[in-house]
């Protein structure tokens, strides 16, 4: 058995970051389109809109990277992903905190068999609309 390569890249280019931005805009609409219905007492929307927020914040971090760096993070560990954005001019070490942030809440948003909190969902799609706003500054600005 062969060991696992940590921090495995993809190439990519400015088309890809705006395609991967396009995306994380997508999943932070239909977060907040989620969000807003919440109070439905059948349903387990604030799971949803935590994994919405999430998914907008690794295509947002995919967008910054392959905008500014050129390459994306496509390892089996996200800390990769943290650790790359975290490198992206100028605003990576904030990028990184709130990506982390969303990778934390990933397995319970996603996988867990307890609804997420209205307060961590909130808080998830705050985070992923500043992860979008800054990668939308980076793939903006990228030459």
């Amino acid at each position: 058995m062969s060991p696992r390569r940590s921090g495995r890249t993809a190439a990519c280019d400015r088309a890809d970051a705006t395609v991967r931005f396009r995306h994380a805009e997508s999943f932070l609409i239909v977060a907040d389109l989620v969000q807003a219905q919440v109070d439905d007492p059948l349903l387990a929307l604030t799971s949803v809109a935590a994994s919405l927020a999430v998914l907008a914040g690794i295509a947002a971090a995919d967008a910054a990277c392959c905008a500014a760096l050129g390459r994306r993070a496509r390892g089996q560990s996200h800390d990769d992903a943290i650790a790359l954005v975290r490198t992206v001019e100028p605003d990576g070490e904030a990028m990184a905190r709130d990506l982390g942030r969303l990778i934390a809440l990933k397995d319970d948003a996603h996988y867990g068999v307890l609804v997420v909190s209205p307060e961590r969902a909130r808080s998830a799609v705050s985070w992923a609309r500043r992860l979008v706003a800054a990668a939308g500054e980076v793939v903006a600005t990228a030459a």
